[in-house]
């Protein structure tokens, strides 16, 4: 038997301890991915017959490619360059080293190997290169597989012989041989798929989802415990494939928890959720209207509290029992939202799937509710296997850090809950992003609040419609309010994605509210509903002008033994007012709540679950009466909330529209307590949302807005529609749900702008530009669906660096009690301490760490090392313990001065100067 010298190359290196074998063979690596690539696709129909639209090829003929290309992936761990690595290996197999230099990583090696025209022409026979076949079809899919350590792989122009010796590049093409004997793909039915140039355009986009298979592919197949390490080079490929890389990759997939649960039949939409006795006309549609066997989009528009999460979820399980999805990822704007929205989805999500199925039901935000199964998953073992360089880990190390962050994995559950943020970065250049997609690619995306986001999100949720459509998914939109360019804008990208005939929706007239939009491969449907008649009411306006203004008004509340909320723009301007009342003799603190973003995810928690305990829906009188919420936008989307009296700063219409829907929600008696029976009246006093804004005025001064809220400012700086805004309510004095929304929203964000006064078209015009740059950059950082899994001209980086927001550039930071020489979380906890430690500020008030002292430096490092949580890019902020739940630190902020830092329970993260105004015990 001819001696295989392909076999003389390690792929894996196992760490000092509980390893046996302290090497695997290259090649058996290469199979084990294969092999669980192999398996997945025979145990994933679904999965399979994305595979098969999307490169538009038969399984018969793309399953033996799909092995080829996996056990290829690692083809650049041929180089002696990475051979190296583990001198004593190579030098008993081939002698002296000369190619020590591993300043190119394996992943980009393997494709220089597929670049070179020398090495091709080594590598492949004729007929693939004179075909065209390589240039037109390989190339693509090999960049996608060997960039499966979550990042293109980089194109060089040196030559492949700088890393890899003649004998290197003979074993590698001695290797293709064999896998291609052993898997036996039909080349020329390849090359003749080839000719046509369709087909050959499909396949660039085709190649994300193959970028993505391949990652999971290998973090599955480099797991030590089901893939035993083997050095018998005595094995035929042949042997290894059915004895040991099958069995082991049957045990992977089953172990690992990604083959998606069974979808029950069709269910009524009581049965989903039984608590429906009533149904709206939104919820009846969603369980009437028919659906086609196509990616469609449905686009809900409907007031606050007639039911679109249950409208959606109706319409998510019938897309699953038509098996055009098997899952469902649900994006929200905030993680307070995501909190509440897996409190309404944990009770019905089991009823999508079959009985005695075990569905994985992640949070992504809220850590205490991991699903169990996965959290005991192959997706938390510990990675045993050994760094290849200083710098980079190895996949089993990936798999362990990427998955032990929750609002990662909740993309592979059969159903994710999060931030929009986590699906946005599958369409930007983000490590691992293709990963992201694989997860999204069986799933029903709906987003929530869609009238959230800002023009940057907005366009990059564009591009992610467009990719998630191509992929073959369907998405559902739902929003109280939404304008009509925004709304046509969702519907192009679907469409382009999809590949469906660009149609123009129709100009809805101010009447035509609510609305549902369903678009699929033929004409848009666009549906006028009712509502009901709960929520159908007229909401009073009344403007004051001074913060003691606002203040008298919660006094008066507060005596009369109602519940008030008044809701900032800002932390900073929610801080102030909180501590205006604290000044106050008629309030005392345990009837006095802040609630904003500025906390770590446990006090957050807190303060959400309290507050929802307070002011819920069915909250008693005797807890509401007379307390104070002092929140930010936090209250504004997904939460449950009613609130007697409610105060708002001046924002843009559809935000108050927003925020009002949290002003008598929930029908009541008149000292606050729920009423249980249907068909009954409020008994409160008419609703009115007073609104704290500058005086109104026909000729405004340029600073008017930016005057009374100079933070603000910043947060909403287009003047000219806040002015709109408010002159429009000063002059309806009410509006009537469902009725006057439709115009109110088209009215303020008309693009005509004549009647807006010039001193405030400056800003007006200013905020516009922002606005087309926000597009622009969305353009720019997005993704492009039709180049493919390559580098381009995007930055890649890791995806804790890329942007998913702008207004809100955020960066996370973990905090550490410095305590007797040891770096501990700050909040104890058995399980999810540091991510229960965290707190999200904007990333432009602070950069770093002053210069730590020798011992403090010391435990920080080896922190890094022993938390799997942490990488290079994670900020962790070591604090000393001030007071009880009082705790202060020292950063570095964007100018390079060191300042302190205060956490606290009641006010959360203080920075410089916001000290001296808010901490405990200040008063101002």
């Amino acid at each position: 038997m001819t001696e295989k010298l392909y076999c003389k190359y390690w792929g894996k290196a196992g760490s000092d301890e509980g390893q046996g074998n302290s090497y695997h063979l290259l090649p058996y690596h290469c199979l084990d991915v294969a092999a669980v690539g192999c398996v997945l696709l025979e145990q994933h129909p679904f999965l399979m017959s994305r595979f098969e639209q999307l490169f538009d090829l038969p399984k018969t003929i793309l399953v033996p490619w799909i092995k080829i290309l996996l056990a290829l992936h690692d083809c650049g761990k041929f180089a002696e360059s990475f051979q190296q690595l583990k001198p004593e290996l190579r030098q008993t197999w081939w002698g002296e080293i000369t190619k020590t230099n591993y300043d190119i990583r394996h992943d980009s090696l393997g494709f220089l190997l597929w670049h070179d025209q020398t090495a091709i022409r080594q590598l492949l026979p004729t007929e693939m290169i004179d075909s065209c076949l390589y240039r037109n079809v390989l190339k693509i899919w090999l960049q996608a597989v060997t960039g499966h350590h979550g990042l293109p792989p980089k194109i060089s122009s040196v030559s492949a012989k700088t890393y890899f010796k003649p004998c290197d590049l003979a074993n590698a093409a001695e290797f293709f041989n064999a896998i291609h004997s052993l898997f036996a793909p039909d080349i020329p039915a390849l090359v003749e798929r080839a000719m046509d140039e369709d087909w050959l355009e499909k396949q660039s986009s085709a190649s994300w989802l193959l970028a993505g298979f391949t990652i999971l592919c290998d973090w599955l197949g480099s797991d030590s415990e089901n893939f035993k390490f083997c050095v018998d080079e005595s094995l035929t490929l042949d042997d290894y494939w059915q004895h040991y890389a099958l069995p082991s990759a049957n045990r992977a997939v089953q172990k690992a928890g990604v083959l998606p649960a069974q979808p029950a039949t069709k269910q009524s939409l009581q049965h989903l959720f039984s608590y429906l006795k009533n149904p709206t006309p939104l919820q009846a549609q969603a369980e009437s209207l028919s659906l086609p066997q196509k990616p469609q989009l449905l686009i809900l528009e409907d007031v606050t509290g007639a039911g679109k999460t249950e409208a959606a979820m109706m319409f998510a399980h019938r897309l699953i029992s038509q098996e055009l999805a098997q899952g469902v990822f649900i994006g929200l704007p905030t993680m307070a939202t995501a909190n509440a929205m897996y409190e309404r989805v944990a009770d019905c999500y089991l009823k999508i799937y079959a009985d005695k199925e075990k569905p994985s039901l992640i949070l992504a935000h809220g850590a205490r509710h991991l699903s169990e199964k996965f959290q005991q998953s192959i997706m938390e073992y510990t990675a045993k296997d050994k760094a290849y360089g200083q710098k980079e880990a190895t996949a089993s190390v990936q798999c362990s850090r990427w998955l032990s962050d929750h609002r990662k994995k909740a993309l592979l559950a059969d159903v994710g809950i999060g931030t929009i943020d986590q699906a946005l970065l599958s369409i930007l250049p983000a490590k691992h992003q293709s990963l992201r997609l694989l997860g999204l690619v069986n799933k029903v995306l709906i987003v929530d609040e869609v009238h959230a986001y800002d023009a940057y999100m907005n366009r990059l949720l564009q591009s992610l419609l467009a990719f998630h459509a191509f992929l073959g998914g369907s998405a559902i939109l739902l929003s109280a309010t939404l304008p009509f360019k925004m709304r046509q804008d969702f519907v192009t990208a679907f469409q382009q994605g999809a590949g469906y005939q660009r149609s123009c929706l129709q100009k809805q007239d101010h009447e035509d509210y609510p609305l549902l939009t369903h678009i699929s491969d033929v004409k848009p449907v666009e549906v006028v509903l009712n509502t009901r008649l709960e929520v159908k009411r007229t909401v009073n306006v009344a403007f004051v002008h001074e913060s003691i203004a606002a203040i008298e008004i919660i006094k008066t509340a507060v005596v009369n033994n109602q519940c008030v909320c008044w809701i900032c723009n800002t932390v900073f301007d929610a801080r102030t007012a909180y501590s205006e009342l604290q000044e106050v003799d008629w309030l005392g603190n345990e009837q006095l709540m802040l609630f904003h973003s500025r906390y770590t995810l446990h006090d957050r928690k807190t303060v959400e679950d309290n507050v929802l305990s307070l002011f819920g829906k069915k909250s008693p009188a005797n807890s509401r009466q007379g307390k104070v919420l002092i929140a930010t936008q936090v209250v504004e989307q997904s939460l449950d909330l009613d609130f007697d009296v409610m105060i708002s700063d001046l924002a843009p219409i559809d935000l108050l529209i927003q925020r009002a829907g949290r002003l008598h929600r929930h029908v009541r008696d008149s000292a606050g307590n729920f009423i249980e029976e249907s068909g009954q009246k409020d008994q409160r006093p008419s609703p009115t949302l007073f609104i704290y804004s500058p005086p109104l005025e026909q000729a405004p001064a340029q600073d008017w807005y930016k005057a009374v809220f100079p933070k603000a400012n910043g947060v909403y700086p287009h003047t000219g529609q806040l002015w709109r805004t408010a002159m429009l309510l000063d002059k309806k004095k009410q509006w009537r749900m469902p009725e006057d929304v439709r115009e109110l929203i088209e009215t303020v964000y008309s693009e005509d702008d004549t009647d807006i006064p010039e001193p405030l078209k400056k800003a007006s015009n200013e905020a516009e530009g922002e606005h087309w740059a926000k597009i622009s950059l969305a353009n720019m950082n997005a993704l492009k669906l039709e180049q493919g899994y390559t580098l381009s001209d995007n930055a890649w980086d890791e995806d804790s660096r890329i942007p998913t927001r702008l207004s809100e550039d955020s960066v996370t930071i973990y905090l550490a009690v410095w305590q007797e020489g040891k770096l501990s979380p700050l909040v104890n906890a058995e399980r999810f301490a540091w991510d229960l430690s965290s707190v999200n500020i904007n990333a432009k008030r602070i950069k770093g760490l002053p210069e730590l002292s020798a011992d403090l430096a010391q435990a920080l490092k080896q922190l890094r090392e022993q938390e799997k949580i942490f990488d290079d890019y994670s900020f962790i902020l070591p604090l000393i313990l001030l007071s009880a739940n009082q705790w202060q630190g020292q950063a570095v902020d964007n100018d390079g001065e060191t300042v302190n830092v205060n956490y606290s329970r009641r006010q959360g993260l203080l920075l410089g100067g916001e000290i001296e105004l808010f901490a405990d015990g200040k008063k101002r």
